[in-house]
């Protein structure tokens, strides 16, 4: 198994975030629990997090299909992950991980995100699920550590900021949904993560704020790399996959 290890900022002034990227996965170590939301297959909503993990899934993986988070709980197994981890799915290959920081003074924001848009949707598309799991999850996945720490009610505001920030990179990309004439506002399996770090807690992060506009520019900025850079990926572009799902 292919692993580059390096480090993030500090959580506080000795203790540091591991990042592990591997050949299909990205997971992010923390020295102490710390709280997170997101809507992620595996520990979704509010949890004390001790890692977070984007995992790759391939298409037509029949044992994903089955049971997706028990298929996440084997691979958190498998790397020994002690403690509670959240698990978010992709079906986007991890050398097109985007990595992005913006920081003012002590407020900073890092944002991993790996940026796939073969089921590119609109807002009020008509739906399409039919209760099976998605065979090809090409997806927008959002992680964003948040310092200083956020408020659960703060938590919940970035994740609209966030969201803000997908569209308005979706927008400008052009990125049109796989169901309809729409522009897309993002794809059927997006999933975003906020992690809130260090003290003292914000209670606001709105775009009036430092750490709204930081966060929007970091969500915004990378998924429009990332949108960029799937559109150069040779031959197994998200669209062609996506049509051999179906085939």
């Amino acid at each position: 198994m292919q692993m580059d290890m390096s480090r993030v900022f500090k959580a506080a002034p000795s203790e540091e975030i591991m990042i592990r990227k591997e050949r299909d996965a990205l997971i992010l170590s923390f020295p102490r629990p710390v709280l997170t939301l997101s809507w992620a297959v595996l520990n979704g909503g509010f949890c004390r997090a001790d890692h977070i993990l984007n995992h790759q899934v391939h298409i037509g993986d029949a044992a994903f299909i089955a049971d997706p988070e028990l298929w996440l709980q084997k691979q958190v197994q498998r790397r020994k992950l002690h403690g509670r981890t959240v698990a978010l799915v992709t079906g986007v290959a991890m050398t097109s991980l985007v990595q992005f920081s913006s920081r003012h003074g002590a407020a900073e924001v890092t944002c991993f995100a790996t940026v796939g848009s073969a089921n590119a949707l609109s807002a009020g598309d008509a739906a399409s699920f039919n209760g099976d799991a998605i065979a090809c999850p090409h997806t927008i996945n959002i992680i964003l550590l948040v310092r200083p720490g956020l408020r659960q009610e703060a938590m919940v505001e970035a994740v609209q900021i966030a969201t803000e920030g997908r569209v308005r990179a979706l927008y400008e990309s052009g990125v049109l949904s796989s169901r309809s004439t729409l522009r897309a506002t993002g794809t059927g399996t997006d999933c975003i993560a906020v992690v809130s770090l260090g003290e003292p807690e914000s209670r606001y992060c709105g775009k009036h704020t430092k750490l709204g506009e930081l966060l929007g520019l970091a969500s915004y900025t990378s998924v429009k790399k990332g949108v960029a850079a799937s559109r150069h990926r040779p031959m197994n572009s998200d669209r062609e996959d996506l049509a051999r799902s179906r085939s």
